[in-house]
């Protein structure tokens, strides 16, 4: 995942802004929590509840300006939470491995010699080490 996305604002490109709101989503549900509350709830409110710019200024007293402001600023740090401590990246590479294990335990039920199972087996047991060193 490219934590070095920069800004972008809803109208400038919508195909960025939809990949960096899914990125910014998942960085909110891992670090949202280390924002002030209310540049949390400007964040949520423009980025997860799709209000514009003047609704949130009208809600909030704040002028347009200070709540494009206050996205900017809350986004930037959500990317440098996610560059610093890599936790969504770990999330992502743990549930793909996930994925993998339970894909080759399902080929597993389905499989019809020996050398095919031996196969899905070691596969399984190399995608359980790989979530086991995540951990």
């Amino acid at each position: 995942m490219n934590t070095q996305t920069q800004y972008c604002s809803k109208k400038s490109d919508t195909k960025l802004w939809l990949r960096e709101a899914v990125n910014l989503s998942m960085y909110f549900d891992f670090y949202g929590e280390l924002l002030n509350p209310r540049h949390r709830q400007i964040f949520e409110d423009y980025v997860l509840n799709d209000l514009s710019l003047g609704e949130i200024s009208e809600e909030t007293g704040l002028s347009r300006q200070g709540v494009y402001d206050i996205v900017k600023r809350s986004s930037r740090k959500l990317h440098e939470y996610e560059e610093k401590l890599r936790l969504v990246e770990r999330f992502e590479a743990t549930r793909a491995q996930v994925t993998a294990i339970r894909d080759g335990a399902l080929k597993l039920t389905h499989a019809k010699s020996a050398e095919e199972i031996k196969k899905l087996a070691d596969q399984i047991r190399e995608a359980s080490e790989q979530v086991m060193k995540e951990l």
